[in-house]
């Protein structure tokens, strides 16, 4: 039984269900219909009748020929029907000054296609502004060339009419400071050095950050009878984070990748918990003498006693540090083992996860025990892809 005022979410509407409408509700959802919030009856994904889009506009043509006009919310409540249903009634008849009947709607949503100059207006808007919106596209492209598509039209245009999906994604976040020219020469010389060395003898190495939430981010689905989020269990530590570092290489000699996870106690490490953690490396086999260190200039790696960790490292180990070019965090494999770390957290099986904790006795941080399980599965195979992602512009087979 539904609470006397429980909210459910269907769609976009916010639909507030009184315990004398429960059993309406209950026998509406039984032929796959909802209510929205106005008591109207319709079906997801299932466009209005032309009879009811007539009523809307007649609605509307009245309602603004009174003094004061009548609000559009009201004209929604009236009809029945949703307020976005109502604004959309109004771009009809504001474009095309009459109501558009749904197969019309349909048949030019199927049938109008970008070709020609309209696709090249539209990729011209695209280059002007890449974070344009589709309604802009619409109306610029009918501004310029007279012709009226929908908003879905411009969004397939993109999606289906190029080797690659013109979705919506997070931009590249470039710091100016990169193309400075005394960074672009360093970028230069580091390449030309890379390219000369042998891929089996170069190891990279970096830190992540990680926090419990990592692992425990992931989204759940709403429940439809109580408008309820449902709750992951966690630990009661998933807010304490960690830090690990790690070095990564190609030689089939040793591990693909050597890390170490630690507690965090400050929130970050610092120089001279690395400078630990490359003597442990060292004394594992992972950094031998005749390896290249490749590491970023953060201050972890440059400041406190690490100012002179490049040539502590060649004239005892014979390890040689090259530094990554200002701001080129796209050249450092390890960077992609990062990633791929975080993705795997975010898709595991919180139920696997507890089994195995239980099964090995193991009482550590949840997210601790699954991101060294995770790393412990990364192969030479893998870190060679990484490599090959990040050099391809250099490489060849």
């Amino acid at each position: 039984m539904i609470p006397p005022t429980s909210p459910i979410v269907h769609g976009r509407v916010f639909i507030l269900i009184h315990a004398n409408m429960s059993g309406d509700y209950d026998f509406v959802a039984r032929h796959g219909a909802s209510v929205n919030a106005n008591g109207g009856i319709y079906i997801s994904g299932a466009a209005y009748s032309y009879t009811k889009k007539l009523e809307v506009a007649m609605a509307y043509r009245h309602g603004i020929q009174q003094n004061p006009p009548v609000p559009v919310a009201s004209i929604a409540k009236k009809c029945s029907v949703s307020r976005p249903f109502v604004d959309k009634i109004i771009d009809e008849l504001d474009t095309h000054n009459r109501v558009l009947h749904p197969s019309t709607v349909v048949h030019e949503r199927r049938d109008t296609k970008l070709c020609g100059f309209s696709a090249a207006v539209v990729l011209r808007l695209y280059m002007e502004e890449p974070g344009r919106s589709t309604r802009s596209y619409r109306d610029l492209l009918y501004e310029y060339t007279g012709l009226y598509v929908s908003e879905s039209t411009i969004s397939r245009f993109f999606l289906h009419n190029f080797p690659y999906r013109g979705s919506m994604v997070k931009p590249n976040l470039v710091p100016l400071d990169k193309f400075r020219p005394t960074n672009l020469a360093k970028l230069i010389d580091f390449i030309d050095f890379i390219v000369r060395e042998r891929p089996d003898k170069i190891k990279f190495g970096d830190e992540k950050h990680l926090k419990g939430q990592e692992m425990y981010s992931r989204k759940v689905r709403r429940n439809p009878i109580t408008g309820e989020v449902p709750a992951i269990l966690t630990n009661s530590d998933f807010r304490r984070t960690h830090n690990i570092t790690g070095f990564c290489g190609m030689d089939q000699s040793t591990n693909p990748l050597w890390f170490k996870i630690e507690r965090s106690v400050d929130g970050n490490n610092n120089a001279n918990s690395f400078f630990d953690n490359i003597v442990e490396a060292i004394m594992d086999g992972f950094l031998r003498p005749g390896d290249v260190l490749v590491l970023d200039n953060a201050p972890i790696h440059t400041g406190g006693d690490n100012t002179v960790l490049a040539d502590w490292l060649w004239s005892r180990f014979e390890i040689f540090v090259a530094w990554l070019p200002t701001r080129s965090p796209e050249l450092n494999p390890i960077e992609l083992v990062w990633s791929y770390l975080v993705s795997k957290l975010k898709t595991y099986p919180l139920t696997t996860m507890r089994e195995n904790m239980r099964a090995s006795g193991c009482s550590t941080d949840a997210v601790a025990y699954v991101a060294r399980e995770i790393l412990d599965g990364v192969s030479h195979e893998f870190v060679w892809k990484c490599f090959k992602h990040c050099y391809k512009d250099i490489m060849k087979d």
